[in-house]
């Protein structure tokens, strides 16, 4: 691949946001087509050609399996991550341990062909209990692990008790349940089938029992991004408890968020690993090589946000015209130098 490091100047568009959560569920429905094939990587289009010696990010899904959650993000992460995401198809009935040996198949491929480049794993709620699995069983290669709202959490929250009512409702009153459920769990719902839904859902229940039981084990370096109003899962206690059970483990709170942060578009992913020192190239992050500049989206976020305060504090150009009043910029240098 060649050296495109050119093309990633001060302000460059990183095309956040050019998919919304309206193309999200337009694609979705595609995706959650059956088709009767085993999990698999897709390599998202809109990414195009990262940077040379760009890491390798590889996207866990939630519970729908589609691999699309990083839809909002896809261009960003693409110019400095060699992205690929996770499908696991609706119809696929892989037990947790065959999807932690895929993944971590990949991981050790990846590792032995560059073992002095980080892979990066964002574990989306389940995803997140995946990344953690991978992470435990590989002590020795180097992980980071990125975890959004991960479902360690699930026998803890709401889950158990919604899988428990899945099971005994008539099959003819499932597609009433988008109408009444929260809105993450109304989308899965709508994605999902009933028999795929329940499925998944004892399938969470032993990733987050794998999970806990060997958190011992993990060694990689983690960042934990968690919402405070996750109706979903209790994200925020969750995110205290692995910082203090993880050997080394940041965490990073967003108030007002839900469940689906990754699809909520006020939070750039790209920006949030550049923010917190999370992206390096090699075994250890160099300030002056591993830089990224500042995007154009996030110099938009930044002048909308604090444009009060610039203004209040921004220097004033004044000069004087030949009658003595004093002016607004530079008008009377302007005169006396003619």
């Amino acid at each position: 691949m060649e050296d495109n490091s050119e093309e990633l100047e001060a302000l460059w568009d990183d095309g956040y946001e050019t998919w919304s959560v309206e193309d999200f569920f337009k694609l979705a429905k595609g995706f959650s087509e059956p088709d009767g094939g085993p999990p698999r990587w897709f390599c998202p289009v809109s990414c195009g050609r990262a940077l040379k010696d760009s890491p390798l990010l590889l996207y866990l899904p939630g519970l729908d399996g589609l691999g699309l959650g990083l839809i909002s993000h896809e261009k960003a992460l693409g110019k400095v991550f060699e992205v690929r995401c996770m499908h696991i198809p609706v119809q696929n009935r892989a037990p947790f341990e065959d999807l932690v040996q895929f993944v971590e198949e990949t991981v050790r491929l990846e590792h032995a062909s560059s073992p002095k480049k980080p892979i990066y794993l964002v574990g989306d709620s389940f995803g997140g209990c995946l990344a953690m699995s991978v992470a435990a069983r590989n002590p020795t290669v180097d992980l980071v692990l990125i975890l959004v709202n991960p479902a360690t959490s699930f026998e803890r929250s709401r889950l158990p008790t919604f899988l428990s009512l899945l099971e005994t409702l008539p099959s003819a009153l499932y597609g009433a349940l988008s109408l009444v459920l929260l809105p993450a769990i109304r989308r899965l719902v709508d994605l999902l089938p009933k028999d795929t839904l329940i499925w998944r859902l004892k399938l969470l229940t032993s990733a987050a029992a794998y999970a806990n039981s060997h958190i011992q084990d993990v060694a990689a370096e983690v960042l934990v991004l968690a919402s405070s109003k996750d109706q979903f899962l209790p994200s925020k206690d969750e995110a205290k408890r692995l910082k203090k059970s993880l050997q080394n483990c940041r965490i990073c709170i967003f108030k007002g968020n839900k469940h689906n942060l990754l699809l909520e578009t006020d939070n750039n992913l790209l920006t949030i690993i550049k923010g917190s020192a999370k992206y390096r190239r090699t075994s250890y992050h160099d300030t002056i090589k591993d830089y990224i500049p500042p995007s154009m989206s996030e110099y938009r976020r930044q002048s909308e946000g604090h444009w009060l305060f610039r203004f209040a504090t921004s220097p004033v150009m004044l000069s004087t015209l030949e009658d003595g009043e004093v002016v607004t910029g530079l008008g009377g240098f302007l005169v006396m130098v003619r």
